[in-house]
């Protein structure tokens, strides 16, 4: 089955929700033991040149994965993929609904914040979501607040951090509001001043150590929530 985006804005409901578990509130997850490989079987992981590590690793062998570099709330909708048995490109959007998933992790809203200050880009990450929601009704959301870069990686690109850590607690209230549940990468790699400290720095100031990757693996696993039982 095709996905048309058009259709799928021209048919959304005023509120739009993700699956929401009736025992576990959206926002913030507390943790638990970690979960296994089966249960991202049917999950898909979007995001920007810092999913492709997570891909490249295979950590999460069956799930699938929507990433360009450079990609974000804003520019997704832009971003065109070749998948395999599917002739011609789609949109991030398509691609994503093409493998009908469960469950979507979502890390994105770094790139952007150089040029747009946090409330702007809360407003562009819901309306991303909301036209994923709508294509994937049946999905479960998790928002991963996206890893600052180090503190010349953030001069560089001209995001002080005070506005890269407004952006992750207004996606935490936002993710309250919308069904999704909330996973802050974003407190557990930054230092004291908010930015990337060199033992999670890959070297070029904004991409990920090894190490740092192993603690966003070790925060997905260990903050899932179960996909509800059909009544």
């Amino acid at each position: 089955r095709m996905f048309s985006v058009a259709a799928a804005e021209e048919e959304a409901p005023a509120t739009l929700m993700g699956v929401v578990h009736p025992d576990y509130a959206p926002g913030a997850v507390e943790p638990h033991e970690p979960t296994g490989n089966e249960y991202f079987a049917d999950a898909v992981f979007i995001g920007d040149s810092l999913m492709e590590h997570l891909e490249m690793t295979e950590v999460f062998p069956d799930a699938n994965y929507v990433w360009k570099v450079g990609m974000g709330p804003i520019s997704m909708g832009n971003k065109q993929f070749r998948l395999r048995g599917i002739d011609g490109k789609l949109s991030a959007y398509e691609a994503v609904a093409h493998y009908q998933p469960k469950k979507i992790f979502i890390l994105l809203g770094g790139n952007g914040l150089n040029t747009n200050l946090s409330d702007v880009m809360i407003g562009h990450y819901e309306a991303m979501v909301d036209q994923l929601i709508t294509l994937c009704p049946d999905a479960m959301f998790f928002a991963l607040a996206p890893a600052p870069g180090s503190k010349k990686g953030m001069e560089d690109r001209g995001i002080a951090p005070a506005r890269f850590a407004q952006f992750c607690t207004k996606l935490e209230e936002l993710s309250q509001r919308k069904g999704l549940y909330f996973l802050d990468l974003y407190h557990l790699l930054a230092d004291e001043d908010g930015n990337l400290p060199g033992e999670y720095d890959c070297g070029d100031g904004y991409h990920l150590s090894d190490g740092a990757y192993e603690l966003m693996v070790d925060l997905i696993r260990t903050h899932t929530v179960p996909y509800p039982e059909a009544e």
